[in-house]
């Protein structure tokens, strides 16, 4: 049978408005693993906003077990839950989003089954066609079990809900109708059963007139079928083989159907109005899914045989441009579209893996390796994750993608700047407005995103503000799409000059940003002469020396400078760094005066009333001499030492007693070494 797959959750019901939740009536049984929360409101897959979890990131993506071949998914994020159809299992998995566990297998339809699989939030159900048996399996989410098995036609392949009836289309490929479900009363019947053309691939819901639109690959029309009197009122030829695997979607803003051409290439436009086919717009090969982004006004084309996805502006029906992504991209119609984040997701079935395009600049933000032959995407919207049925594994692979966006502000109109991010590296660019505004939006698969700023020329960033304390060169990311502003301002000299160093000494400055985060770089500049200059932008500044002979020092060791829009200056001192000689006596009386004199690159003259004498002295030889007295008598009276600043302090230990030196006239030299008070002191040499 040939593999097919509704894109109620990845290419119908992600252009679909669904109406909102309501509370559940008196008695309606929430599952305790889910808790009890009422559902919200939607506007795509399902509704309601959770307790939100943040991305965990996406290497590897999280595998989930599921049953063999799984075919297509849905997320329900309002519930807590995941559903997953498999073929060949002909069961559901049920997985919980915040554990990602699997809660329940639930049996459906005979092998090969299910193909498609719908929900309907306002009624707690999800609806499962089940192509081997002919039937559709009607699964109450508030119990998780079949509540009702409804017989359809032959291999029923694609089904849909109408959120203004709720009633539920099914596409019967193998008997040429599509019946219809009505939930109306508390067992879900056929109300009625509708012919078609023989081969009817995908179905999309007028939300505005809630009239529903049947494409029939084998006679290559379009059948609209009114929801007031359940029978066929026009149909339309479009192009060769329409909507495979369920490619055909509708587009509320202008009330436009648009349904991929698999055999001719292109996308037909139907008028939901008039239900004229007024335009053909040429994709690549083999258009097999479709994503619509409202905001936008964009439509993504996945062509599986090109291995690219075409970009449709609906504000004209004109294609804009062409996104290169993996081998063989939507296998079975999987696409699916995130309209919090802004993001498209294709599952590459030739590659294993998952193309995340920026709808905001039509380019891949990340590729995420996935399980084998990935076929079925769904997203769920409040928290980032996205969920991978992979038919060739039997598993369903999770990861989670944050949503950034930089704003650029103090730029001239006009102006282009960019940022690369990425492995491998993608530059995006943007040129700013009138309004001084500019936007860059990027797609993470992790916690965070590293990223490189090019500014214009003449310009740097001043500063990056936004949530968690971002850097220039990475941000912190959460759950929810994350909005940064970079600051950019006009580079402005500062020279900075030094006094105190010999001529032609080389020194060096390291200048770093005075804010606590988002700042500009540190830069390090280096001279042989008195100045060095910096080009900065506008802010204040740390400056601390970065490179000099060791034996001179800034004063103040540290500073701050700050640059403004006018060129800015600041002079430093460098003073030679010292080292302390302590000439330390023994023997003296209290009150005993005594004398030092020291000469060679400083000459000192210290005397002291005991203890001892401290001189702070510059690198260099010296020799010293100490004071005889009438009655005492220094030893060593004379000697010299060397000073290796920065080094720990020199002590001299002289020791007077009764005894004359050699040589006694004046200050004769000692033959006596000098004794250090503490192990490991240079001791001065006599």
């Amino acid at each position: 049978m040939t593999d097919r797959f509704l894109g109620i959750v990845l290419a119908v019901a992600f252009a679909v408005v669904v109406s909102a939740f309501v509370v559940p009536a008196a008695g309606a049984v929430s599952h305790p693993s889910r808790g009890s929360a009422a559902p919200g409101a939607s506007t795509f897959v399902s509704g309601g906003a959770p307790a939100v979890t943040p991305p965990r990131g996406a290497a590897p993506p999280t595998a989930i077990l599921t049953g063999a071949v799984p075919d297509a998914i849905l997320v329900d994020p309002a519930n807590d839950s995941a559903f997953v159809a498999s073929q060949l299992g002909g069961n559901v998995t049920v997985i919980a989003l915040d554990t990602h566990h699997v809660l329940y297998t639930i049996p459906v339809g005979s092998e090969p089954a299910p193909q498609a699989i719908a929900l309907d939030p306002t009624n707690w159900t999800v609806y499962v066609a089940n192509a081997g048996s002919g039937n559709v399996s009607v699964i109450s989410i508030a119990e998780d079990f079949v509540i009702a098995s409804i017989p359809v036609g032959a291999s029923p392949d694609c089904i849909a809900v109408n959120p203004g009836n709720h009633d539920v289309y099914v596409a019967n490929g193998g008997s040429g109708t599509v019946t219809i479900i009505s939930p109306a009363t508390t067992t879900p019947h056929v109300i009625a059963t509708v012919p078609v053309g023989p081969d009817p691939d995908a179905i999309a819901v007028d939300t505005v007139t809630h009239n529903v639109f049947v494409a029939d690959s084998g006679t290559g029309n379009v059948s609209v079928i009114s929801a007031v009197t359940n029978t066929v009122i026009h149909s339309t030829i479009v192009g060769a083989a329409p909507g495979p695997f369920g490619a055909m979607i509708f587009d509320p803003v202008n009330q436009n159907v648009y349904v991929a051409n698999l055999g001719s290439n292109n996308v037909s436009v139907i008028g939901g109005n008039n239900y004229t086919a007024y335009a053909q717009i040429p994709v690549g090969t083999g258009p097999s899914a479709l994503a619509f982004d409202s905001a936008a006004k964009k439509l993504f084309v996945a062509n599986h045989y090109s291995n690219n996805v075409s970009v449709i502006s609906t504000k004209n029906n004109t294609l804009i441009g062409t996104v290169g992504v993996g081998s063989q991209p939507s296998t079975d119609g999987a696409i699916a579209f995130n309209s919090v984040l802004g993001a498209v997701y294709v599952p590459n079935g030739g590659s294993n893996s998952v193309s995340v395009i920026s709808a905001a600049s039509d380019s891949v933000a990340a590729t995420v390796p996935v399980g084998a032959l990935p076929d079925a995407v769904g997203a769920d919207s409040t928290n980032g994750e996205v969920y991978v049925a992979n038919q060739g594994s039997s598993n369903v692979s999770e990861f989670a993608i944050s949503g950034v966006t930089f704003h650029a502000s103090g730029l001239p109109a006009a102006t282009a700047w960019s940022i690369t991010s990425g492995v491998p590296p993608v530059v995006r660019t943007n040129t700013t407005t009138a309004h001084k505004k500019g936007a860059i939006s990027f797609d993470a698969t992790s916690l965070s995103l590293a990223y490189s700023i090019t500014p214009p020329a003449g310009y740097a960033v001043a500063k990056v503000t936004g949530p968690r304390s971002p850097s220039q060169t990475v941000v912190t990311l959460a759950s929810k799409p994350s909005t940064f502003t970079v600051v950019f301002g006009p580079l402005e000299p500062l020279t900075i000059t030094e006094t105190g160093l010999p001529s032609g000494t080389f020194w060096g400055l390291t200048l770093t940003s005075a804010l606590h985060f988002g700042g500009p770089a540190s830069q390090t500049a280096t001279s042989s002469t008195s100045a060095i200059e910096f080009m900065a932008v506008k802010g204040a500044y740390h400056y601390a020396l970065s490179a000099g002979p060791a034996t001179y020092r800034i004063s103040p060791a540290h500073g701050t400078v700050s640059v403004g829009t006018h060129p800015a200056a600041k002079s430093i001192k460098f003073k030679p760094v010292t080292e302390t000689v302590v000439f330390e006596v023994v023997g003296l009386t209290h009150g005993t005066t005594w004398q030092v004199n020291v000469t060679g690159p400083m000459n000192v003259t210290i005397g002291t009333i005991g203890g001892q004498i401290r001189v702070p002295l510059i690198n260099g030889t010296y020799h010293y001499t100490v004071s005889n007295l009438t009655s005492l008598h220094p030893h060593p009276a004379s000697g010299t030492f060397v000073v290796l600043a920065p080094h720990p302090p020199l002590v001299v230990i002289i020791t007077y007693s009764s005894i004359p030196t050699h040589a006694q006239a004046g200050f004769a030299p000692a033959v006596a070494a000098p004794r250090p008070i503490a192990p490991g002191a240079r001791a001065a040499t006599a």
